[in-house]
């Protein structure tokens, strides 16, 4: 087996001489119990390295067609295999477990099921701590340093299965993992893309405010305020968008201002107060509103009437952007992606022998 990128990922592969494409099987390393994945033939080097590494506690499988070696393997290692549901009763051997669409099946790993696919119970991989999507069937790893659907013939409806690949690009990743092919361990969300914007069937750049379901942010109050995020749906580069809905007595996201990114804002429904260093101000509908860059867009949005206020919010996407929040003195440098607690500046050579 082959280590990747990520330090408890490990990859083999066999060849297919009737597709000319390798067949790849995974494993994760972790203490509770390491999981394989899709898992194909193993060499006898390869079961060796399987069992110094720990065995294997857990079998995914990403469809019904990836049964492959998981049989051998579960006799082998006494692993218990997870499928989709609506792929359990297609197996040959009957599952320990059964998972649905969001479940998390142990910490760190998470179920998005695509429908419209090859298999009714298709689902996708998701780590992320490791900004990384694992993909069975529906994505391709080919050529190399590009994807590709599976054949249309081989999926029960193809515009619907590349459609439901937005549940992907709503999640925040890099590298992509897959089943066949070659795996993309840099830039994986715009090959995704590239892929998605190469056919003809659907356009991709395009949706409607109404297939997106408001997602409820589950911050504490009074911020706990609903969201529609757009832009990662649709193939946005440089630009981020999304509607905000401030319910009565609700807040949107703290006092802060951007140092590189600038915003806007523009008011579509009700009216609330925008509260800024400068003072409160009154907003209503058809308002437009501009956040420069730096202090002076300090901003943030209170919702003091008795119905719901909805915001359209533009911004720029700057990855060394850097966002403070003058309130509670902290910062945000996105290359980190981590807040901190603004303290007194040191001196350079502080700490330093």
């Amino acid at each position: 087996m082959k280590r990747l990128i990520f330090e408890d990922i490990y990859t083999w592969s066999v060849f297919s001489e009737e597709r000319q494409i390798d067949f790849n099987g995974h494993l994760w390393v972790r203490q509770e119990g390491n999981i394989l994945i899709d898992p194909v033939p193993m060499s006898s080097s390869d079961e060796a390295q399987l069992a110094e590494l720990g065995g294997a506690k857990w079998i995914v499988l990403t469809n019904r067609d990836h049964e492959r070696e998981a049989v051998a393997l579960q006799e082998l290692t006494g692993a218990e295999i997870i499928v989709h549901e609506a792929d359990a009763d297609a197996l040959n051997v009957t599952p320990a477990r059964t998972i649905c669409d969001g479940e998390e099946i142990v910490p760190g790993l998470h179920t998005v099921h695509l429908q419209h696919g090859k298999s009714p119970g298709e689902i996708a991989l998701y780590f992320p701590g490791k900004h990384v999507v694992l993909f069975g069937d529906l994505v391709v790893g080919e050529p190399m340093g590009a994807v590709t659907l599976l054949s249309d013939e081989k999926l029960e409806n193809a515009p619907k299965a590349a459609l439901e690949l937005r549940k992907i690009l709503a999640l925040r990743f890099n590298a992509i993992l897959v089943g066949d092919g070659h795996s993309i361990f840099r830039g994986g969300r715009q090959r995704l893309i590239d892929c998605l914007q190469a056919r003809r069937d659907i356009y991709i750049n395009r949706i409607h405010i109404d297939e997106i379901a408001w997602a409820k942010k589950n911050a504490p109050v009074p911020y706990d305020f609903e969201d529609k995020d757009i832009d990662a749906l649709i193939g946005s580069k440089n630009l981020g968008y999304r509607l905000i809905r401030l319910q009565p007595g609700k807040m949107s996201f703290p006092m802060h201002f951007h140092n590189f990114g600038e915003e806007m804002c523009y008011v579509m429904e009700g009216a609330c107060t925008l509260r800024t260093p400068r003072g409160d101000v009154s907003v209503r509908e058809g308002d437009f509103i501009a956040f420069p860059p730096g202090a002076i867009g300090a901003h943030k949005f209170i919702n003091e009437t008795d119905v719901p206020v909805t915001l359209f919010i533009l911004g720029t996407t700057i990855p060394h952007d850097v966002s403070e929040y003058p309130d509670s003195n902290k910062v945000l440098p996105y290359v980190i992606g981590k807040i901190y607690r603004k303290d007194e500046s040191l001196s350079y050579w502080d700490g330093e022998v």
